[in-house]
């Protein structure tokens, strides 16, 4: 049960639920009514008038408002703060999320740019995204077979790709086998399309394809480079995802000169 059915279940019930739990009818009514956000402490409370009990663990971050938020600060094609609520791409909660992450990363960052996108790669990266999907390295294929079996299952949707196909879209070479990263605002799409090719496995592939969902604000300014029929994402967003799977030399090769 998660947190919201549980209080969901409890809230039905204040009177019931604060004789229970020992809290104030008052605070089992904010806490179901969405006013106040309960402790741990508070919680758990509730999951034991449940049947239920709390354990909590610490799990990699992968928040996509954290990029938005770096690109916010760092990419002229992302509109400033004062321009995000009307631009169509970012909805009023992703806004609120993002400017969460602006001020946490210019806090831990300070006027430092290229650490402003190594902090925002490390904290929306793609591996740990939840409701990533992960496709097993196909023997006998290149690295460019790879990338192009990716596009394949990506093109009639919307998205774009990242990792070491954007590094070698805009470097011209990138580790051979290194992760292929599918952008998708419709991942579950893009997988099953890609599954006709490719074996899906429940963990992360350095060598494979990593199929992850992602905002709409992700696809802003990507490229078709040159020669190639791939959508990339814009070299910055590249930069920020490189960081994120630990590719720093070639996210500061992307950087270079900024």
């Amino acid at each position: 049960m998660d947190v919201p059915s549980l209080i969901e279940l409890l809230g039905r019930t204040p009177t019931a639920t604060a004789r229970a739990t020992g809290l104030s009818r008052m605070t089992v009514r904010r806490v179901r009514d969405g006013v106040s956000a309960p402790t741990i402490e508070t919680l758990r409370e509730l999951a034991l008038a449940a049947g239920y009990d709390i354990d909590v663990q610490l799990v990699p971050v992968s928040d996509p408002a954290a990029a938005v938020a770096a690109r916010v600060v760092a990419d002229p094609a992302i509109p400033t703060r004062e321009d995000l609520e009307g631009w169509g791409m970012t909805s009023p909660e992703e806004v609120q999320q993002i400017d969460e992450w602006m001020a946490r990363l210019e806090r831990h960052a300070g006027p430092d740019r290229n650490r402003l996108l190594e902090l925002a790669g490390r904290y929306s990266a793609a591996q740990h995204r939840k409701g990533a999907r992960f496709f097993a390295p196909k023997p006998g294929l290149t690295q460019q077979q790879t990338i192009e079996v990716a596009n394949s299952a990506l093109r009639p949707l919307s998205g774009a790709l990242s990792g070491v196909a954007a590094a070698r879209a805009y470097l011209g070479h990138a580790p051979d086998h290194g992760p292929v990263v599918v952008w998708s605002t419709d991942t579950d799409a893009v997988a099953e399309r890609l599954s006709a090719t490719m074996r899906e496995v429940d963990e992360y592939q350095p060598a494979g394809v990593l199929v992850a969902p992602t905002m709409q604000a992700y696809l802003v300014d990507m490229m078709i480079p040159p020669d190639w029929e791939q959508q990339i994402v814009s070299p910055i967003q590249a930069a920020i995802d490189l960081y994120g799977l630990g590719y720093d030399q070639l996210a500061d090769e992307i950087t270079e000169g900024w």
